[in-house]
């Protein structure tokens, strides 16, 4: 499967890409809505992560990232975008991802996909 939209590298330090990230989304919800938008994190480094936004359906305007991704191996947990934190501390105990889409909504909701290996992997 492909994911296809406008990335961005974020610093991870101290936490702050959730504030960084989080800024992001407003800036193309603002144009797009929010729950019409994806948002793929990839590419972990030692303090920094890749960060891609596009539509659920269709290709965003400005598209300059396109990521390969596996078509199994998703696991998928919903909750509530004010307990992000707590979803990803949870998520992370049983180790790192190798990718995570996020999907959220006005009214606060949001849904976690994440794939810690692929099959090229191995």
């Amino acid at each position: 499967m492909l994911f296809k939209g406008i990335g961005r590298t974020f610093s991870t330090e101290n936490d702050q890409q959730y504030e960084t990230i989080g800024a992001f989304w407003d800036e193309l919800a603002a144009k797009y809505g929010r729950e019409n938008l994806q948002g793929l994190g990839y590419g972990w480094k030692e303090r920094s992560i890749e960060y891609v936004i596009g539509l659920i359906d269709g290709e965003i305007d400005g598209a300059d990232r396109t990521v390969t991704l596996p078509d199994m191996g998703w696991v998928t947990v919903r909750g509530r975008t004010a307990e992000l934190g707590k979803i990803y501390e949870k998520i992370y105990q049983e180790g790192r991802l190798k990718y995570e889409i996020e999907r959220f909504t006005d009214s606060g909701d949001c849904e976690i996909m994440y794939c810690r290996s692929t099959d090229r992997d191995k």
